[in-house]
């Protein structure tokens, strides 16, 4: 038996509104809940949603029973009374019965009329089993007590365990391959990875291991079987498969496009992990992978291949990538004009343009973050990076009153070495262009005026200019040049 978080349960009317309805005769009887309630919930990815309640009578039966708009997948039954312990069961089948009690739901279900749940209760147990003749095992292999050759059979016994369920369970996946359960068990296996192409005498291409995890990672992976992609093993999965890979954006931005490639062979499939990936990207706090909502945006969402979005969220989805779209990283920054503290106009590509390198600061007087961050920049600034590096600093107030600018500008020394800026009239484009919605920002850009990271906190910026330098003289280097 386990326990569900019930606290993430929600209803599930929106998610079940498509489902058809079809008739439905499925009997549970199970000793222990005479005149009980059980809750039947479904499995979305890694999340549980309320289906259905069911009471069980007198003789502890109850049923799912006529036209319900049930789909087919992996599915639960929790018990309030027992502290929401439940078991789990598949629905692909409309008719059949499970029969248990409440002492050991798994290991005493019998099934009838249901293959998809004979096979699931015949890997359960046999894991059951095997699972504690493990723990028998190794608690031998583990008594430094017992002679080294009582612990060496230990050692066998357990190898040719582990031996031989591999093989039954591979059996049973080859005997019944279209079984949900086993297409469960087969998308959580690991495909195989090459280090080089199978043919004799032929050189590996530069990343050849990469690219080809890259592509048959979702080898095991049924994405015609929507069961199979909402159930708790396939989303989860996916999502984790971005964090093993390369973090720059273009590399996941291919992962992507090979991944739904892939889940493009069935509309509901593409449709559920297209939403889960631009989601995870959409909320995503990590420098750069704003540049992934955008490619999400322009190569699927906003070219008609994704239907089931309203034409209104998509408007507003289309703004937000419009807004992120002019400062993603290795983008020439916008050119803005602002203006000084004797309200004449300063060009900043111009203010800028003898650094190797620029940050670039918006603040707020207001901003308690800005309060800290500001000084601190200053500290930076006068400590290494403007003689280390020859970095600048463009300040811009997002305040159109002179006073506060100025005030916060003379508290903090900023009129000693900072270009300082504000808009006095309101009407500077910077904050469109810079998708400012909140302070402080600082956004740094090389002697080309690409942007090489944003959205940075002060105490991280020497170590991304000096990261960034180094490279660049690597590269210089090995390109016999002299660095800039």
């Amino acid at each position: 038996m386990k326990k569900v978080l019930f606290s993430i349960i929600l209803t599930s009317t929106a998610i079940l509104s498509y489902a058809i309805e079809r008739d439905f005769n499925i009997q549970f009887k199970i000793k222990g809940m005479e005149n009980q309630e059980a809750i039947l919930a479904y499995n979305y990815g890694e999340k549980k949603f309320i289906a259905d309640t069911i009471k069980f009578d007198q003789t502890g039966t109850g049923a799912i029973k006529g036209k319900k708009s049930l789909e087919d997948g992996t599915y639960l039954l929790a018990f309030p009374s027992l502290n929401l312990n439940s078991f789990e069961f598949i629905i692909r089948e409309t008719a059949f019965q499970l029969s248990t009690d409440t002492f050991n739901m798994p290991q005493n279900m019998v099934v009838k009329g249901s293959v998809e749940n004979q096979v699931m209760y015949d890997d359960l147990k046999k894991t059951i089993t095997v699972g504690k003749q493990v723990d028998s095992l190794n608690s031998v292999i583990h008594n430094e007590e017992l002679s080294e050759k009582v612990r060496e059979e230990a050692e066998s016994k357990l190898e040719k365990l582990s031996t031989d369920f591999t093989k039954g369970r591979e059996a049973s996946i080859e005997k019944n391959p279209n079984a949900l359960y086993n297409k469960i068990l087969n998308a959580l296996r690991d495909v195989p990875m090459k280090s080089k192409p199978d043919e004799e005498g032929t050189a590996a291409p530069d990343n050849f291991a990469y690219n080809y995890f890259i592509n048959h990672y979702w080898d095991n992976i049924d994405f015609t079987d929507v069961a199979l992609i909402k159930s708790p093993v396939v989303i989860p999965r996916v999502l984790r498969f971005f964090e093993q890979i390369y973090q720059q954006p273009d590399s996941i931005n291919s992962a992507i496009d090979i991944l739904l490639s892939k889940a493009a062979v069935n509309d509901e499939s593409f449709k559920i992990l297209s939403s889960e990936i631009i989601n995870k990207y959409a909320k995503s706090n990590i420098m750069g992978q704003e540049a992934i909502y955008v490619h999400m945006l322009d190569k699927y969402y906003l070219t008609g291949k994704a239907p089931w979005v309203d034409q209104e969220t998509l408007g507003k989805m289309k703004e937000r990538a419009d807004a992120l779209r002019p400062t993603l990283l290795g983008k020439k920054a916008p050119d803005i004009t602002v203006y000084d503290l004797d309200n004449r106009p300063i060009n900043f590509y111009q203010a800028i343009d003898k650094n190797n390198y620029t940050i670039l600061a918006f603040w707020n007087s207001e901003c308690s973050h800005c309060k800290k961050e500001i000084p601190e920049l200053m500290k930076v600034w006068n400590d290494s990076l403007r003689n280390q590096f020859n970095v600048g600093v463009f300040s811009i107030s997002t305040e159109v009153e002179k006073e506060h600018v100025v005030k916060f500008i003379e508290e903090n020394h900023m009129n000693q070495g900072f270009t300082n800026g504000y808009d006095p009239t309101g009407r500077s484009n910077f904050r469109k262009l810079y998708d400012i919605l909140s302070t402080p920002v600082v956004i740094i850009l090389d002697k080309d005026k690409k942007i090489i990271a944003k959205k940075v906190a002060v105490k991280d910026i020497t170590y991304v200019i000096s990261t960034h330098q180094e490279f660049h003289n690597q590269k210089a280097k090995a390109n016999n040049t002299e660095p800039k």
